[in-house]
């Protein structure tokens, strides 16, 4: 017997029947737990196991004869990369590793597998046998924990400590947080980060030695950064463990809280002015309500007032309305007066001029008189001398002399009549002038009754102009009044409306203190 590639052969070059049922054992253990396909040294399937035909999706009729590339990327098969892996197993170079490979319909499968040359006696590579294991959960399962590290450590600061607090290393969130360069922190221990006095605390050793037992911590803590600055992290300190679930070091994941702190800070400041002024709130609310009431109250009797008001000006309207037309009536009568004064005028004045006619007749009758008294005294001399000379005619002129005496006594006569007519003319005349003095008089009576008549008649219109005026302003007056009546009951509703909004907003106040109490109470949780 001889050993050939750590088997036993016979003379004849087989492999004994004990090594070739061992060979079968271990092929076969392989199918059991393994994807195994084998191809030609072109690429061509042969043939593969169930394992294999499960994990790519196909029936072996379906793959067998057709290219290895049918499991692969178009891109990748028609790769120079793609060429030399074949190349190389051509010339009997082993391949393993991952492998992405394309299932039935498309699916994506990843593979842990070997790519394995089988060479005949004379070392010659004759196929090619790849032994699989189906990695597609667990290589999923890692790229979503690699992309939760990877987004974890993208959002967040972390930073890596051996069991002792050295620094390991650290990410840019977190040296943006603290303000250090990497190569600052890394070999130094984590107390540069703490006040010296935590640090030389007995809390501070706890919290280490809690940490080398593989004991979780998380909180809120402050860290002191460059320069001093003081800087609030939320973080979890996490013991990671090896293979045997010992610690071997501790990795910190944190959100820099620091603005977030003084901005919770500020809601709490506010929150207490918030508080104060839910009071004030109150106080002037209740005060707003009650001088809501009492000025509804107030508004109430001023309506009432203003009502009686409104009452009064419209019995003052309809009496100024009825003394407006009484005024028209004094007025169209002081008209009708004064033309009939100016009538009278005229009259008195035409009567004037013809008493002053009539005086001026007389005058004349009078001169008359004086003529006819001087031709009665003349006809009576005429008479005394015709019977003088008819008495010296003795009886031839005593004809004569009855027609002298018939002409004296006419002549007597008509000086009686003419001194009667004297006297009654002269009668006549101061008559006249007393009628003209009278008329005289009369005129000017009339025309100062004419001016006082015209003087009536203006003050008559101005006075109802004025009435027409105040009656105007009466009506508007009652007409505001009725407004100012309107607006007064507007101002009840909106007071009472008001009160209401008081009510309204003294309960919202009382929500809002409420409010304030609970807000101060939740940032005392993020402040203290």
């Amino acid at each position: 017997m001889a050993a050939v590639a750590g088997f036993e052969v016979d003379a004849g070059g087989h492999l004994a029947e004990a090594e070739v049922l061992d060979l079968q054992g271990k092929i076969e253990a392989l199918n059991r737990v393994q994807a195994v396909i084998e191809f030609n040294l072109d690429g061509t399937v042969l043939t593969a196991n169930d394992n294999f035909l499960r994990a790519l999706g196909y029936r072996l009729e379906e793959i067998q004869g057709r290219h290895h590339r049918m499991f692969v990327d178009p891109a990748y098969a028609a790769s120079e990369e793609y060429r030399r892996f074949w190349q190389d197993l051509n010339r009997g170079q082993f391949q393993a590793a991952e492998y992405r490979r394309i299932g039935k319909g498309g699916k994506e499968v990843w593979i842990q597998a070997s790519y394995n040359p089988v060479f005949d006696r004379e070392h010659r590579v004759v196929k090619v046998v790849k032994f699989a294991t189906d990695i597609t959960e667990s290589k999923l399962r890692n790229a979503e924990f690699e992309g939760q590290i990877a987004a974890i450590r993208t959002s967040m600061a972390v930073i890596e400590f051996q069991l002792d607090g050295t620094v390991l290393t650290a990410n840019d969130n977190f040296l943006r947080a603290l303000g250090y360069g990497l190569e600052e922190i890394r070999g130094r221990h984590h107390r540069m980060f703490v006040e010296p006095a935590f640090a030389a605390s007995e809390d501070y050793r706890r919290f280490w030695s809690a940490l080398n037992k593989g004991e979780y911590q998380a909180g809120e803590f402050k860290r002191i950064g460059r320069g001093g600055r003081e800087v609030w992290i939320q973080a979890s300190y996490n013991p990671i463990m090896d293979a045997s679930g010992r610690p071997y070091k501790v990795v910190k994941f944190a959100i820099d809280t620091t603005e977030v702190r003084e901005i919770m800070n500020a809601v709490a400041r506010n929150a207490r002015t918030l508080a104060g002024s839910a009071v004030e709130l109150t106080r002037v609310s209740q005060e707003m309500g009650q001088t809501a009431r009492d000025t509804s109250n107030k508004a109430g009797v001023v309506a009432a007032a203003s009502e009686q008001v409104s009452r009064n000006v419209t019995t003052v309207a309809t009496g100024s309305e009825e003394m407006s037309a009484s005024i028209r009536e004094i007025s169209k009568s002081a008209v009708e007066a004064a033309r009939v004064a100016t009538d009278a005028v005229r009259v008195a004045e035409a009567t004037d001029a013809t008493v002053g006619k009539l005086g001026e007749s007389s005058a004349q009758i009078g001169k008359v008189i004086k003529v006819i008294t001087s031709i009665a005294q003349q006809t009576n001399l005429l008479a005394l001398n015709a019977t003088i000379e008819a008495a010296r005619a003795g009886e031839a002129g005593r004809g004569f002399a009855v027609v002298a005496n018939e002409v004296k006594e006419l002549a007597k006569q008509t000086a009686r009549a003419t001194e009667e007519i004297g006297q009654k003319i002269e009668a006549i005349q101061v008559d006249t002038r007393q009628s003209v003095d009278a008329i005289r008089q009369i005129s000017q009576i009339i025309a100062q009754i004419n001016n006082l008549q015209t003087a009536i008649a203006g003050a008559v219109e101005e006075q109802t102009a004025t009435t027409n005026e105040m009656s105007r302003n009466v009506a508007e007056a009652a007409k505001g009044s009725d407004e100012i009546a309107s607006n007064i009951q507007r101002v009840g509703d909106a007071v009472r409306v008001t009160a209401d909004g008081a009510t309204r907003t003294l309960q919202s106040a009382e929500e809002q203190a409420k409010l304030a109490a609970e807000l101060q109470r939740l940032t005392a949780r993020f402040t203290t």
